[in-house]
């Protein structure tokens, strides 16, 4: 399903964060090695700015 690794020793589905347009595009897709593994929230939003430019 969209890419995302499963494996019972990490407790399922590993985290993932897409950003999709008005349109239903996907703009970003980032898939976490770990529940820490996330990106910083200001990488997110400048890409939302992106899409609204």
């Amino acid at each position: 399903m969209l890419k995302q690794e499963v494996n019972p020793l990490k407790m399922g589905r590993m985290p993932a964060i897409l950003v999709i347009d008005s349109q239903g595009i996907i703009r970003y897709a980032y898939y976490a090695d770990s529940m820490d593994d996330i990106p910083e929230n200001k990488e997110i939003f400048d890409i939302l700015k992106d899409i609204n430019a």
